[in-house]
């Protein structure tokens, strides 16, 4: 009988840290994702433009450097968020832990794509880079799923993932096209949905 009772407890602990995490995520993660969402999507359409503009193709992906400002400026909207969190559970931390993953995965990869372009004069590669990106994206829209059991988040793994497979088969340009809409699709849309279910549940 008290193993039941525990087991019964665990599950019920369980399900409260998930939900407390779920409100979370709804408070202060949602215009983060509407913000990078559209950033990002933004600057793949601004590429895209450059790369049918400037004889240097290569000069047109400076325009990532921008993501140095906006990523400033995104910390600061964090902090402030932060504060008015509420008690972070331990399921956010290794949401939180995931994402970290990403964003580390996706500043190595980047740097290493860049050294093999400049080192070994291979352009060609620059067209593994949004695939590479989407893949990793999708992964992390799949574990967040998962975490906090968003079935629908699981369709948007699913697309952003049919995106990486997409951008291998058109050109490199109408890959930025392919990448703006995975975000929007991908990051800002999720981000609109938690706003929304914030507001409906009043968190």
């Amino acid at each position: 009988m008290e193993a039941n009772f525990n087991h019964e407890q665990s599950l019920s602990l369980i399900s409260e840290m998930i939900e407390r995490a779920r409100n979370n995520v709804q408070k202060k993660a949602g215009n983060s994702l509407i913000y990078w969402g559209y950033v990002v999507a933004a600057l793949a359409v601004v590429n895209y433009v450059l790369l049918h503009t400037l004889d240097d193709i290569l000069q047109s992906f400076f325009i990532w450097l921008a993501m140095i400002p906006a990523g400033l400026v995104s910390y600061f909207m964090e902090r402030r968020i932060v504060r008015e969190t509420l008690v972070k559970t331990h399921i956010d931390k290794i949401n939180a832990t995931v994402w970290q993953g990403f964003l580390v995965s996706f500043v190595v990869f980047t740097v290493v794509i860049n050294l093999l372009v400049v080192r070994l004069d291979m352009q060609e590669i620059l067209m593994l880079n949004i695939p590479v990106m989407l893949t990793l994206l999708g992964m992390g829209i799949f574990i967040s799923a998962c975490i906090f059991r968003y079935k629908v988040w699981y369709a948007l793994a699913a697309i952003t993932w049919a995106g990486a497979i997409v951008s291998v088969l058109v050109k490199l340009e109408m890959q930025f096209i392919v990448f703006a809409l995975c975000m929007v699709i991908g990051i800002a849309v999720p981000g609109h949905t938690l706003n929304c279910q914030a507001k409906k549940n009043h968190v």
